[in-house]
């Protein structure tokens, strides 16, 4: 399943010296000149100056959206707020500190690692996400973390069924960046043993996974700790609370 920059903890002086890299799905930063152009969010008339809409450059507003999609938010917190796991970072307080080079080698190769599924690390997205996307996420961090308009998770369904709410977590945790839509699977992985990321769905899944507990296992404690340039399923015991692990397990035996 995706994940954000999730880490140990961060040190701004040797963050990609100290790093044992891992890997997962999650979080993105990269290198890019910040232009001018395109509207971030907040509402404008009658509110106060920093709540108006402001101009950023085009690469700003991309990475605003991809904090997003690869789940960086989930981890993270909104625009890099923190105060999701004491052992995520806040990246407003730090973005501006990680140059560029550093903070592209942390999306790249990952940050950090350890044995206990409650403490996130930041997984390895090279296999995963385009050198340009990771511009994008590092342009961003280092605007500030600007609010854009609509660059928020998609709202999760909770009076409809665990099934529903679960098909939209699994798009909020970035899941479907490395396992596909309905969980199909595909997503290259060239290092790996069998060259893609798994599918969760389908026989082979059903028949190794054949329980609710064993799902949610693999979810909170992850499976192969591998180390760049190979891509492998993080833990996200320290995230993911109960009631979602429930839901995405729920939505995930709908599925083929």
């Amino acid at each position: 399943m995706g994940v954000a920059i999730v880490g140990a903890a961060v040190d701004t002086a040797g963050v990609a010296r100290r790093a044992r890299p891992i890997v997962g799905a999650a979080v993105g930063l990269g290198a890019v000149a910040i232009g001018l152009g395109g509207l971030t969010g907040g509402a404008g008339g009658g509110r106060a100056e920093s709540n108006r809409p402001q101009t950023t450059g085009a690469n700003v507003l991309m990475g605003a959206h991809l904090f997003v999609q690869f789940a960086c938010s989930a981890c993270h917190g909104m625009q890099g707020r923190g105060g999701v796991s004491p052992y995520v970072p806040r990246l407003k307080q730090i973005g501006k500190a990680l140059t560029v080079a550093q903070l592209t080698s942390i999306i790249k190769h990952g940050l950090g690692e350890s044995a206990n599924p409650k403490r996130p690390y930041m997984p390895v997205w090279g296999p995963v996400i385009s050198t340009s996307q990771v511009a994008d996420l590092v342009a961003y961090i280092r605007a500030g973390l600007p609010p854009v308009r609509d660059a928020t998770p998609v709202p999760v369904p909770r009076a409809q069924g665990a099934a529903v709410a679960g098909s939209a977590l699994y798009v909020r945790y970035g899941c479907i960046n490395c396992h596909g839509p309905n969980a199909l699977g595909g997503v290259p992985n060239p290092q790996s043993p069998d060259k893609t990321i798994p599918p969760l769905s389908g026989q082979d899944f059903r028949k190794q996974f054949n329980t609710d507990a064993k799902i949610t296992e693999v979810i909170r404690s992850g499976s192969v700790i591998g180390k760049a340039p190979i891509a492998s399923m993080p833990h996200w015991g320290g995230i993911i609370p109960r009631r979602d692990l429930k839901a995405l397990v729920a939505y995930l035996k709908t599925l083929k």
